[in-house]
């Protein structure tokens, strides 16, 4: 090869390619800062399951054709990257591989990575076929058909097929090759072409062709492959497979903390944010460092589409146009942020990059996250975005104005006066927490836990009857607790997901002085959002405590001996998996060794369950707005629940009842199908023995 005309090329294409990466790189120097270099070992683990192991598309039961596909094209790109410097290294001087340790012809691992790369090349290419079928012909609906998806594959191509090319004419080329040459010699496996199958068949079919047209090959193949590394290279700065070279990083530098809890996203003691409208997210720049490696980082792969429930019953948001339009926004504005720090345009970006209606469609399920292969965290982004129209525009769906308002003045979204809290639980004879530290002379309570009966439990008239179920299942099971009654406010859960953070730092702080003022220690709680607060979110306001989901907490109490189950109910059950107990907390078990205890027989689960469920549609404080676009989530969600077969749908959240329940009655199915907690049926079970 020509060293001269290699250092050349070389210089001039990682020349252009640094100019153009450091305006990237520094871009994101330029936005928010962000910690992501705690815990490093933790990280480690998840980029080798995540990043290399490719677990979010391999490890998925829908679709776990494509995931493999692309795995398959993932750990090729990263065989090839370590060919390319035996590669490029050709061009300065023959024999290259022979210089780089382990890999040599006298090598084990010389001859297994010549087989590996020889074989992961041809898989790569078929691949390649398989992706290009899936969008020209079978048109699969969550990729986008677009020129930018097509030459990239081409380019992909183009580099493997030159590389086969290169290696079967070089092969021809060689007479004698095992004897005259050590770099093809080996006494121990013999030739290193015999671990190359596909080279060898390829340089057969060249071979007829003679001396002069192996040699063409041989050089253009060459050539054309380091003409299409290298432009391919500083073409992807600007497309989609950006996410080549951010994917891996974005993995690495994902959050250990969250998705259990989120950083408060403003700071409210900051004047000078106030003054400058920096609480939440108005600009480019009010983004932190990683949310901007996100959106460079999204493979437009679609599978955001197919699980959001917003998406799937035709509302405005999908969080893959979601991600394009900043990107688009952040690619328009890089150089300029690069150089002066922040945008070059007075742009808001909700209202003028994205719509006010997709902001507020998000249920902050999830579901996106979980089935994302490069870790992109979207929820905390859009409660960013949301804080700062709640706060600093007051630009909220209006019929948040009274939810706030019951908030803020009885400490419940209906705002249904606060010293009724305890009313649901006339004639049970449960302690308050007020009498039993009286009765303790200023010590703490002698109880087991604290009851937290959350708001839906407390005043809505469904939600009550499980409130008083789960409470006669704990007094059956002789455990001492009490509850807080008047003392008791809501944790904020909503109001912290509709971006009031002023109000849920409010509610929160005043529930973390009660609770540490009687030093509660354990928690035990029946809806996922309180759990989720007050577990992983009010350590962040001086809040430590043991906080148990009822139904963890039931399925002790049955594992103990102390609630005698039998598998009497005349039920067939399916289940709904609760986002905040599910994908946010991890609790997928528990309520179904409850139901296999209680139910006569097995369970019919629904198609999108566990870590798949589908959303009911209350989360991210959707529970009190309007639904007035498209189908309502709820109803897509009973749909699937009638179509088990199943009497009786269980769950454990107050939200998805009141979700569900609604739902099988617009779906004219109250008299063949209820919605009843978990808790109710263990009680009925208990109850039959």
């Amino acid at each position: 090869m020509n060293p001269w005309l290699m250092t050349l090329v070389m210089l001039v294409a990682w020349g252009v390619f640094a100019l153009q990466i450091t305006v990237k790189l520094g871009a994101l120097t330029k936005m928010a800062p962000e910690n992501r270099l705690n815990e490093i070992s933790r990280r480690i683990g998840r980029l080798f399951k995540i990043g290399f192991g490719q677990h979010k598309l391999i490890g998925r039961s829908r679709e776990r054709g494509s995931g493999i596909m692309h795995a398959f094209i993932f750990w090729g790109a990263l065989l090839v990257g370590v060919r390319e410097l035996t590669l490029m290294g050709e061009g300065f001087v023959s024999g290259f591989q022979e210089f780089l340790p382990l890999l040599g012809s006298d090598s084990w691992l010389g001859f297994a990575y010549i087989s590996v790369y020889n074989v992961g090349e041809v898989v790569v290419l078929t691949m390649i076929l398989v992706a290009l079928y899936r969008r020209l012909v079978s048109k699969t609906a969550r990729l986008d058909l677009n020129w930018e998806g097509i030459y990239v594959l081409l380019f992909i191509g183009m580099i493997m097929l030159t590389d086969l090319l290169f290696d079967a004419a070089r092969l021809n080329l060689i007479e004698h090759y095992e004897q005259q040459l050590h770099f093809f010699e080996s006494t121990v496996y013999g030739s290193e072409w015999e671990w190359a199958p596909f080279t060898v068949l390829l340089a057969s079919v060249l071979n007829g062709l003679g001396e002069g047209a192996n040699a063409f090959f041989y050089h253009f193949s060459y050539w054309g492959h380091v003409a299409s590394m290298l432009i391919f290279v500083n073409l992807l700065i600007h497309t989609k497979q950006f996410h080549e070279m951010t994917a891996l990083p974005n993995v690495f530098f994902g959050s250990l903390d969250y998705p259990h809890s989120i950083p408060p996203l403003a700071d409210l003691e900051d004047e000078s944010a106030w003054e400058e409208g920096r609480i939440g997210v108005s600009k480019l720049e009010h983004l932190t460092w990683k949310q901007g490696l996100d959106l460079f980082s999204c493979t437009e792969c679609g599978r955001c589409h197919d699980v959001c429930p917003t998406f799937v019953t035709d509302k405005p948001l999908t969080l893959k146009r979601f991600n394009q339009s900043l990107l688009q926004h952040l690619r328009n504005e890089e150089s300029t942020l690069f150089r002066t720090g922040s945008t070059s345009e007075d742009k808001t970006l909700v209202g003028e990059i994205i719509r006010p209606e997709t902001l507020w469609a998000c249920t902050t399920c999830r579901a996106c996250e979980e089935v994302c292969p490069v870790s992109i965290e979207h929820v905390p982004r859009i409660l960013g975005l949301r804080q700062n129209q709640t706060m600093m525009e007051e630009a909220y769906p209006p019929e948040m104005a009274s939810t706030f308002k019951g908030l803020e003045r009885n400490f419940n979204p209906w705002g249904i006066g606060f010293d009724q809290r305890a009313d649901w639980a006339e004639g049970l004879n449960i302690p308050l927490m007020a009498d039993a530290k009286s009765e303790t002379e200023g010590q703490p309570p002698e109880i087991d836990v604290l009851m937290w009966v959350g708001c839906a439990g407390s005043f809505d008239s469904r939600n009550q009857k499980i409130a008083r179920a789960t409470a006669t299942l704990y007094q059956k099971a002789g455990v001492k607790f009490a509850i807080l009654g008047s003392e008791e406010k809501c944790t904020g859960d909503l109001a912290r997901r509709s971006g009031n953070e002023m109000l849920f730092q409010m509610l929160a702080g005043e529930n973390v002085e009660t609770l540490n003022n009687y030093k509660i220690k354990k928690i035990v709680t029946a809806c996922p959002h309180c759990l989720n607060s007050i577990k992983n979110e009010y350590p962040q306001l001086g809040g430590e405590y043991e906080v148990f989901h009822h139904s963890q907490f039931i399925a002790k109490l049955v594992d103990e001996g102390r609630l005698p189950v039998g598998s009497n109910l005349k039920d067939t059950i399916t289940y709904h998996d609760p986002c905040y107990l599910g994908r946010y907390n991890k609790e997928y078990e528990a309520p179904r060794n409850l139901l296999k205890h209680a139910a006569g027989e097995p369970m019919r689960e629904m198609k999108r369950h566990g870590s798949e469920s589908f959303c009911c549609g209350a989360g991210g404080a959707r529970m009190w707005m309007e639904e007035t676009i498209g189908t309502r989530i709820n109803e897509n969600r009973t749909e699937e629940a009638i179509r088990t077969g199943a009497s009786t749908v269980a769950t454990g959240c107050p939200f998805c009842m009141t979700m569900i329940s609604d739902g099988i009655a617009a779906k004219g199915k109250s008299e063949s199908m209820q919605a009843k907690d978990v808790a109710e049926l263990v009680l009925e079970a208990v109850e039959a023995v």
